[in-house]
């Protein structure tokens, strides 16, 4: 019998829907600098910017992601190293992973590809 061990939600860092118009415009862009960087010292410069975009600190693992749900829209902003996620998709051309957050990993994980 298959055992489903459900994560502890853990709140994000911010949801990118609260945040004003021109917090979401500079947060995007510096999401999509960090994404397409070709060097480590743009992607920290942009993920910082991130960071102070949506008014916060940047975690230890210095990397912030938006949740890559596939099934909803999910506007939840939070750090990759946390606990429970779940990879939406398999690892590509960017820099930044795609992952779900500790919600939507409950509610309803994408599949993964093997």
């Amino acid at each position: 019998m298959t055992v489903l061990t459900h994560t502890r939600p853990t709140p994000p860092l911010a949801n990118l829907n609260q945040l004003l118009p021109i917090q979401q415009d500079i947060f995007n862009t510096c999401m999509e600098h960090a994404d397409t960087a070709r060097d480590t010292d743009t992607f920290n410069r942009a993920m910082t910017l991130a960071a102070k975009a949506i008014q916060t600190d940047l975690p230890p693992s210095g990397c912030i992601v938006k949740c890559a749900c596939s099934t909803c829209y999910c506007d939840a902003i939070f750090d990759p190293a946390t606990p429970g996620l779940h990879r939406a998709e398999p690892s590509g051309p960017y820099n930044l992973p795609r992952y779900q957050c500790t919600g939507c990993t409950d509610d309803h994980p994408t599949p993964t590809e093997d």
